[in-house]
């Protein structure tokens, strides 16, 4: 299933939200014949089940060894920590008398229906597949918007941020906003077909090579891959717009160099890189907007840590593990 996002947090948002209440009864063979409570957080508890739940959810999310115990022990008490963070969080936003409508729940459920292409069907299935109901999964969902709710109302409306720091911020983390590098290169592609005429083009281009002959022009000649006409110019193209095991050559390559074969499903590709545009400072102007929701996030989690270490110092917590 697809992660959900139709909200932002820093530790509440409910696309991760979703995702953990879809997949932790997945988690519950983790959980003991008997649960606990392995956590008290003022009124409010943390059952084994709970933490065995976001644990294995943890652990699909970072490809943790379930074999390492010191690792998963480390992790599960990282988890623990962050399901005592959560439930300080409900309480405050509790008392603060944060309310979500029904309308709220429709529009979040439908959000994520339509972010993961789903029809209502296709969502109960999935649901029910992990033991969990409707109702059961509608209230998930409340819960993390109230959260979302309280954080943006204790710590977004407050923060006024002044363009001189938005520029500042933007003069002090330039590395932040440089423009990926750019390679410009040629291709040869021979597509598999008829066995012989494969040999026999792959043969012509690799001799030709290794005679020194002008890799366009064999372009032109045996290439029946994009822009063999223009000897495979493809122009300045960034890394994340060539296939993968082109862009692992092409960063093998200095600049004149040309790769080995590369074989692919469909045929053989080989790559002569020409140029490469190092990255360039992005203008103030076409980022600015980047910056400033940067410069909002850093205040805002600064904010958010000092009020969770100031509720923590006072909360009764009490850990039975």
């Amino acid at each position: 299933m697809k992660h959900f996002s139709p909200f932002s947090g820093r530790r509440f948002g409910l696309a991760a939200a979703a995702l953990a209440v879809i997949m932790a009864i997945a988690a519950l063979s983790y959980a003991e014949i008997v649960d606990r409570i392995v956590a008290i957080i003022n009124d409010s508890i943390i059952t084994l089940s709970e933490l065995n739940a976001a644990t294995a959810l943890a652990i699909e999310k970072t490809g943790g060894d379930k074999n390492d115990a010191a690792a998963m022990d480390d992790m599960r008490k990282k988890v623990l920590d962050n399901l005592i963070e959560q439930k300080l969080v409900k309480q405050a936003s509790d008392k603060a008398g944060i309310d979500v409508s029904e309308k709220e729940i429709d529009n979040a459920v439908e959000d994520i229906k339509k972010q993961n292409n789903m029809t209502q069907d296709a969502l109960l299935l999935v649901l029910a597949r992990n033991g969990l109901t409707y109702k059961e999964y509608r209230e998930q969902l409340k819960e993390q918007i109230r959260q979302v709710k309280f954080m943006n109302k204790e710590f977004r409306s407050k923060i006024a941020i002044d363009p001189e720091d938005v520029e500042d911020f933007y003069r002090q983390h330039s590395d932040d906003f440089l423009t990926p590098a750019s390679y410009r290169i040629n291709m040869i592609f021979v597509p598999n077909g008829d066995k012989d005429i494969y040999a026999r083009k792959l043969k012509a281009v690799e001799d030709g090579l290794s005679q020194k002959l002008d890799f366009k022009q064999l372009a032109r000649e045996y290439s029946e891959g994009p822009m063999a006409s223009s000897g495979g110019d493809m122009g300045y193209l960034k890394l994340s717009e060539i296939d993968k095991a082109i862009h692992d050559a092409v960063l093998k390559l200095k600049p004149g160099e040309v790769s080995a074969p590369i074989p692919a499903a469909n045929g053989t590709y080989l790559v002569q890189l020409n140029d490469i545009k190092p990255p360039e400072q992005k203008p103030f102007d076409e980022v600015k907007d980047l910056v400033q929701d940067m410069l909002f996030k850093k205040i805002m989690d600064e904010r958010f840590n000092f009020w969770l270490n100031r509720v923590k110092k006072y909360a009764h917590v009490e850990i039975r593990l």
